[in-house]
């Protein structure tokens, strides 16, 4: 694992997980990538992650790089399950939203969400969450439905059903961009939470 972190990296561990501190690289993504397969080669059957803050060249900023890593291990579990690679710099529009107060992002995903949250909450639905396994991927309805463990058919109508209520994921490129925006304002909010 020493090799993988790198030359003169600092490595310390707590009880969930190990923290490092690297020397700039520009090949960071590389040795994140490679730490991931030394740890999971190490540890036959673990789930690994890594995850990474921007590099900073002044030690006085080291903490806003460690926050950033902290912040993308957060919403890289929401994202992307329990084994992935992931850094700040990757992190697209949950960098955007993280700047956002918490009331502003709740507003966002009430503004655009309300209606399928309300059907969530009146009848024990997971509309909200198949909509957001959805744009996680791509749109492409038979992953969506291998994400959530449910059957082609109950996907469409789950679908059918999200249309019905917002009038139409496609109806309008605004609407939709605040849809989706929502559905990661929420998933933003609850990596926080459990942060």
């Amino acid at each position: 694992m020493r090799h993988a972190a790198g030359e003169g990296a600092i490595v310390w561990g707590g009880g969930s997980g190990l923290t490092l501190l690297v020397e700039p690289s520009a090949s960071l993504d590389a040795r994140c990538h490679a730490l991931h397969a030394a740890l999971t080669a190490a540890r036959p059957g673990r789930r690994v992650v890594v995850a990474a803050g921007t590099v900073r060249a002044d030690f006085t900023e080291f903490a806003e790089s460690y926050a950033e890593a902290a912040e993308t291990l957060s919403l890289g579990r929401e994202v992307h399950g329990d084994d992935f690679v992931a850094g700040y710099e990757g992190l697209g529009v949950y960098r955007l939203l993280g700047r956002l107060p918490a009331e502003e992002l709740r507003r966002l995903t009430h503004e655009a969400l309300a209606p399928l949250l309300a059907y969530d909450e009146a009848h024990d639905g997971r509309l909200v969450d198949t909509l957001s396994a959805y744009l996680l991927h791509d749109r492409n309805k038979v992953a969506t439905a291998a994400r959530l463990h449910v059957h082609y058919n109950t996907l469409r109508y789950r679908l059918r059903q999200i249309d019905r209520l917002t009038g139409g994921l496609d109806r309008h490129p605004l609407s939709r961009l605040q849809t989706e925006l929502a559905v990661h304002a929420r998933r933003l909010l609850a990596a926080r939470a459990r942060g």
